[in-house]
Order: C-alpha cells, then sequence, then structure tokens
C-alpha cells in the first residue's frame, strides 16, 4: 500500500518513478550483440600429389614383380639366359630389385573355359627399370600424338632464315635448329630473301646453305628427309628430321623416376601422420572410458 502518512511531494514522487514499476512487468535486459570482426578467411589448398595423366605407375600397365600371381615361372635373366620351371620367389631374389623389373613377357596358355593349362607357366624377363620406363613413355608419347592426328615423333618446328643474315643471328639460329633436331623433330628451314638491303650474292646463298647443312651433321643421326623446295637466293625449304639422343631420354626418364620417388615419400609421411592421429584418438577414448 502507498504510504498515505507521507507529505503529497512524497507521494507524487512515488507515483512517478515506484509505481510503474510494480504495476508492470520489467522489461527483460538486452545485453548489447557482440561486435562481428571481419578476420579474413585463409584458403588452404591442399595439394594432390597424383600422377600425371600422360605418365601413369608401371603397374598400371605391366605385370611386375609382386603382381605376377603364379607361384612358377620361365625366367629370362639379364642376359638373355632361359629357365624353365623357376619358383617366383627364387626369380625375385636372383636381381638387384632396386634397378630391374621382373616383368611378365607371356601368360600362361588358357584352356577353353579360360583356366590354366596344366603344365603351362608364365614367361617372366628380368628388364632394367630405366629401359621399361623408356618403353612405356615412348608408347605414350605414340598414343598422345595418335589422337592428336599427328605422327609418332615429335611435333615438327618450323624455322626462318634470310640469305643475308648477320653471322651472329645464323650461328643464334642453327644452334636452335641443333637442339630442335637432338629432340628428335623434324624441322622445316625456310630461307628466302632480305626484304630490305642488298641482295646475297650466289656463293653468299651456297654459303647458308652449307652452314645449314653443316649444323644438321653436327647432331648424331638427324638427316636431311626430302629434297630442297624452291629456289636458291628466292624461297627455298630445306627439311631435316632429328633423332632423339640417349642423354635426353635418360635424363627425362630419371626426371620422373625423382618425381615417383618424392610421391611415395610423400604418401609415406602422410600415413605415419595418420597412424599417430589414430593412436591419440585411441588413447583418448580409452582415457575418456577410464574417468567414467
Amino acid at each position: 500500500m502507498p504510504p498515505y502518512h507521507l507529505s503529497s511531494t512524497s507521494r507524487a514522487l512515488y507515483r512517478v518513478f515506484i509505481l510503474p514499476s510494480l504495476s508492470h512487468p520489467p522489461t527483460p535486459l538486452r545485453l548489447p550483440q557482440p561486435i562481428s570482426v571481419s578476420i579474413p578467411r585463409t584458403c588452404i589448398r591442399t595439394k594432390v600429389w597424383g600422377k600425371d595423366t600422360s605418365r601413369h605407375a608401371l603397374s598400371d600397365h605391366y605385370t611386375i614383380d609382386n603382381a605376377i600371381t603364379a607361384p612358377v615361372i620361365n625366367l629370362i635373366d639379364l642376359d638373355g639366359k632361359y629357365y624353365e620351371n623357376v619358383p617366383l620367389s627364387e626369380a625375385l631374389s636372383s636381381f638387384p630389385r632396386m634397378q630391374n623389373h621382373l616383368l611378365q613377357v607371356s601368360a600362361a596358355e588358357e584352356d577353353e573355359d579360360g583356366g590354366s593349362v596344366e603344365g603351362s607357366v608364365p614367361t617372366c624377363k628380368v628388364v632394367p627399370r630405366m629401359q621399361l620406363r623408356l618403353q612405356h613413355q615412348r608408347k605414350l608419347d605414340i598414343e598422345r600424338r595418335q589422337k592428336q592426328g599427328q605422327g609418332a615423333g615429335p611435333g615438327a618446328k618450323n624455322l626462318e632464315l634470310n640469305w643475308a643474315i648477320a653471322g651472329g643471328d645464323l650461328s643464334h639460329r642453327l644452334e636452335k635448329l641443333r637442339e630442335f633436331l637432338r629432340e628428335g623433330r623434324k624441322v622445316e628451314v625456310m630461307i628466302g630473301p632480305k626484304r630490305r638491303g642488298k641482295k646475297a650474292s650466289d656463293e653468299e646463298c651456297q654459303s647458308m646453305m652449307e652452314a645449314v647443312r653443316s649444323a644438321v651433321e653436327d647432331v648424331k643421326g638427324a638427316r636431311e628427309v626430302k629434297q630442297p623446295d624452291g629456289v636458291m637466293g628466292d624461297v627455298m625449304t630445306l627439311t631435316f628430321e632429328g633423332k632423339e639422343s640417349e642423354e635426353t631420354q635418360q635424363k627425362t626418364i630419371e626426371e620422373e623416376e625423382k618425381e615417383d620417388d618424392e610421391e611415395e615419400d610423400l604418401n609415406q609421411i602422410k600415413s605415419k601422420r595418420l597412424r599417430k592421429q589414430k593412436e591419440r584418438e585411441r588413447k583418448a577414448k580409452k582415457s575418456a572410458l577410464q574417468a567414467n
């Protein structure tokens, strides 16, 4: 009850400040909304370590080493010697595994039902890893180029010269010619007259032809594959084709094997981390059960 014994001033203050709070439920206190701070999010892209579409694992294309299922095989060793009915385990331990593969070159004979003919075993050959990878790479290159409607070799290149080219420029162009030929490419060298300036003499034109052919002779296995097309001193096209050097082929294979080794090492690291993570989760679950 309002205290009527108070003065009129007190009653007025009571009606203004106290009475409203008694007659209405208090309004819930609204806490200020937290300030949303925009934090830049870093997008982490996980690198997927997968083989290039043009370069697959040898085991995807050949039956090698532990993928051979027959317990007994016919064996051709590194020296080309042939041995019959060799246990697979013995064959796998007869050569250095780091440098070589055991390649199944022919499967056992099958009967009409698809089963193996009794007494028939597959024939396997010990081959250097580098040789098998090189063979596979050549096969992939041929397939890729055939799909593109090209020939089996590397792509052709065009090289333009003029009969009155300066010595420094000529040396640079001829080095490019050698480089293309070492890669086993077909190269068309088109020699034309200089648009402005003096016209090359017959001696200069002949000297140019000799310089080009001399550069081709510097590359082992390179040759001129067509008769010159055109007129010397005007526009003439010379066509050459090179043979890819063993050094270039081996370098490519070594780089690919290095990538394979790095990929394998990374996969081992990932597997090790995954095992550790699972072990930590197992211990955490065990601790939680013991606590309960």
